[in-house]
């Protein structure tokens, strides 16, 4: 099979699927897995696809909402180094917000063994995690969404409405340089945004290949956050508006 014509088969493929792991496209394929990657590094200068760790997925599907599996893939030692530095700064008999991204459920493993501990969330992983330990969990409810496993909808935003929390943990889509905090996930948008207004301190975890991300809905500006953690320097231009709210990185 000829380059275009299995590339070609590559994209029918992630039609099909949306992701895919390099090493089953090289066994459907059959091929081998360098000359896969060769093929995908190709479609993804082309702007066809996105790579994640291990795999592929169509870049019409990164640009919106994609699934929980591929966005738990993606940048995952970055994620995790965000986390620990997040979950330091949590102390014993704290009340914390978490939402339901990525980024945030990799805290969770850090939090086992803090005393007094309060959590509130809309994520049934994190509920999931945190049922082997002490922590004292409550649930918002509402109306589940499979594929991010999280809770929104009225039921979920009402019950946040009637609690104060000391921290709010969450992530998103993407950060643009002009410090719009953006998500494609409509729902999930409405239930951080009256999580960030019920907390105290608003600290928003964020690896670097989501900086200059667009979404289409806005949860918050940079100037509302008490912190952002990234595991890289922040371009000037958005490093800016993050001290702006007398933050820093």
């Amino acid at each position: 099979m000829i380059q275009y014509q299995r590339q070609d088969e590559i994209l029918s493929k992630l039609e099909q699927q949306q992701t895919m792991s390099v090493k089953k496209l090289a066994r459907l394929l059959y091929t081998s897995e360098a000359t896969i990657r060769r093929d995908l590094n190709t479609l993804e200068q082309m702007g066809l696809v996105y790579r994640i760790y291990g795999g592929v997925v169509l870049a019409k599907y990164a640009n919106h909402d994609m699934p929980l599996f591929v966005r738990r893939q993606e940048n995952a030692e970055e994620k995790d180094r965000i986390a620990a530095e997040a979950a330091a700064m949590v102390p014993d008999g704290a009340t914390i917000l978490l939402d339901a991204s990525s980024t945030v459920q990799h805290m969770v493993k850090y939090l086992f063994g803090r005393k007094g501990l309060t959590v509130i969330t809309n994520c049934l992983k994190v509920i999931e995690k945190l049922s082997e330990s002490k922590v004292e969990v409550l649930c918002t409810g509402g109306r589940f969404l499979p594929d991010n496993a999280a809770f929104v909808g009225y039921q979920a935003e009402e019950m946040l409405r009637g609690i104060q929390a000391d921290y709010v943990f969450f992530s998103s889509q993407g950060i643009t340089l002009e410090g719009d905090i953006c998500d494609n996930s409509e729902a999930e948008t409405a239930v951080r945004r009256v999580m960030l207004d019920r907390a105290g301190q608003k600290i928003f975890l964020c690896d670097s290949s989501k900086i200059g991300r667009r979404g289409r809905y806005c949860v918050c500006r940079a100037e509302k956050l008490n912190r952002m953690i990234s595991e890289a320097a922040l371009p000037e231009q958005l490093a800016e508006k993050v001290r702006g709210a007398g933050s820093g990185q």
